[in-house]
């Protein structure tokens, strides 16, 4: 079933390779359904499911300004595509890494 606009975390963005707006989206299976996937290591099986609160928090209080990763998506995204994880840029307009 494909993703609904709410199942995006729309004050939070990045840019993929092209230049496209992505955010992060909630799984939809598993035991990260309804989580956002976040990553602070450099190993790609160690995500973690948070909930928009935790995600948030983690955000404004400064972890993302060194290392850590969301899987994201751009909201318009097809069926299939690929779904990487990306350094969060961007929180309600302001720069991830003035927080903390």
């Amino acid at each position: 079933m494909p993703l609904k606009e709410e199942d995006f975390l729309i004050d939070v963005w990045a840019f993929d390779e092209k230049g496209k707006k992505v955010h992060p989206y909630k799984g939809e299976k598993g035991p990260k359904k309804g989580l956002y996937s976040v990553n602070f290591t450099n190993d790609t099986n160690k995500f973690q499911g948070y909930t928009e609160e935790q995600l948030v928090q983690a955000i404004v209080s400064g972890k993302f300004k060194q290392r850590g990763t969301i899987r994201m998506l751009p909201i318009d995204y097809k069926p299939g595509a690929e779904r990487n994880a990306f350094s969060p840029k961007f929180y309600k307009g302001k720069s991830v890494k003035d927080f903390g």
